[in-house]
């Protein structure tokens, strides 16, 4: 049962914790998730290119702009898996 405030302080104060939560939940919670799907990208593809050159398959190291994108890709995957799973409960 849901108690009636007595005046207006009282509403804001109990919806406050609400909207933290809302806000977890829904915002900082799926973009830490995306941040880890960033790296996760990141990381397999510098490292599949930094052993491409330790073995002498290509004769230069480098990161294109193309490999921040494809990483970005990771990040909106994970960002939305989360998201999408955290609206289903």
């Amino acid at each position: 049962m849901e108690t009636i405030p007595k005046n207006r302080e009282d509403n804001l104060v109990e919806n406050k914790p609400q909207i933290m939560e809302v806000i977890k939940k829904y915002i900082i919670l799926p973009l830490r998730e995306g941040i880890y799907g960033f790296a996760l990208v990141f990381a397999v593809i510098l490292m599949v290119k930094l052993l491409s050159y330790v073995l002498n398959i290509n004769e230069t190291f480098e990161l294109d702009f193309m490999d921040v994108l494809l990483a970005l890709v990771g990040f909106l995957f994970m960002f939305l898996i989360y998201f999408l799973k955290k609206l289903q409960r």
